[in-house]
């Protein structure tokens, strides 16, 4: 019995049989939905609302209930684009807001004009419930406060920055509440993640908002962090060492002399480096009256050009002669 069903099901898909049953169908299926389409619904929708042209000094507190659902009737073509689309309705706070007492309030079936266009002159409007809507607001100040690159970047061998990042602007207008403004030091940016990088840096990177229960706003929502990114080197120079603070009635032996400096720097100024533009002191006053036999060198002066350095020798062994 099996054996006989697939061998006609295999002699059907030979014959192209299966393959026009199956347009049948599909075409039976879109027949089905136009018809379907083709018919009157009223059907409800919840909308989110969006406010536009709030002034900058007001901001509206956070209301869970800021949002309203639309009883609409039309054809389902026209109300299956509504199910694929942002649901949200702009309300602007100048036209369609009134101000009683220290709320604002909405009526939206008042402003159903301005609320059509946004659905499709042929969609009708059956009703909007809550048939009125109400929002306080707080007054909004003004705060100056620095902003931070969050930043993680990777080099390829041999690069790094000349001079570190820079940020522009370095600082951004926050607006809003007094009592949040307060609790707002600094803002940080979106993580700015860069691997192998060989060439200048510059990208523009978002500003996180603050997690707190008003709607804040920036005066700028994104930063350009730059960089010059410069091909680097090492170099090694021998440094005659110098004490400072030494007693006028003894000598201070010391061993070694010099001592060596690691120096980090751009390629390009390698050339550049001489000896009289470094610098390493032992202060005495540091073991004055102690039982400690060496010093501790320091650098007090380098190159420009020079990006960090530091001393091989931790220590520098000495004697006091009277």
């Amino acid at each position: 019995m099996v054996s006989k069903l697939k061998h006609k099901l295999l002699k059907s898909i030979k014959s192209k049989k299966l393959n026009v049953f199956g347009l049948f169908l599909l075409l039976a299926f879109l027949f089905l939905v136009i018809s379907k389409l083709s018919k009157e619904y009223t059907e409800s929708v919840n909308f989110a609302i969006k406010f536009s042209n709030v002034p900058e000094h007001y901001v509206l507190t956070k209301n869970d209930s800021a949002n309203v659902n639309v009883v609409m009737n039309s054809h389902g073509f026209n109300l299956m684009p509504l199910y694929f689309s942002d649901h949200s309705l702009k309300v602007d706070f100048e036209k369609d807001l009134s101000l009683v007492d220290d709320h604002y309030i909405w009526v939206p079936n008042a402003t159903v004009h301005n609320i059509k266009p946004q659905l499709g002159d042929k969609v009708e409007v059956v009703s909007i419930k809550p048939d009125t809507l109400k929002f306080s607001f707080q007054t909004l100040a003004v705060k100056k406060v620095p902003v931070v690159v969050d930043s993680k970047i990777s080099f390829s061998s041999g690069y790094d920055l000349l001079n570190g990042l820079t940020v522009s602007p370095d600082s951004i207008n926050v607006i809003a509440p007094q009592n949040v403004i307060d609790n707002i030091e600094f803002l940080n940016t979106k993580s700015l993640a860069l691997k192998e990088v060989k060439s200048n840096i510059n990208s523009k990177v978002n500003v996180v908002l603050p997690k707190v229960d008003y709607n804040i706003k920036l005066s700028e929502n994104n930063v350009t962090v730059t960089g010059d990114v410069e091909k680097f080197t090492e170099g090694t120079i021998e440094v005659p060492l110098n004490i400072n603070n030494t007693p006028n009635n003894a000598t201070v032996n010391f061993f070694p002399k010099t001592v060596s400096v690691l120096y980090y720097l751009p390629l390009k100024n390698f050339k550049e480096i001489k000896l009289q533009d470094f610098r390493v002191e032992c202060d005495y006053n540091e073991v004055s009256g102690s039982n400690r036999t060496f010093l501790t060198p320091k650098i007090t002066r380098l190159p420009n050009v020079v990006k960090n350095a530091k001393i091989k020798q931790s220590k520098v062994d000495f004697i006091l002669v009277e």
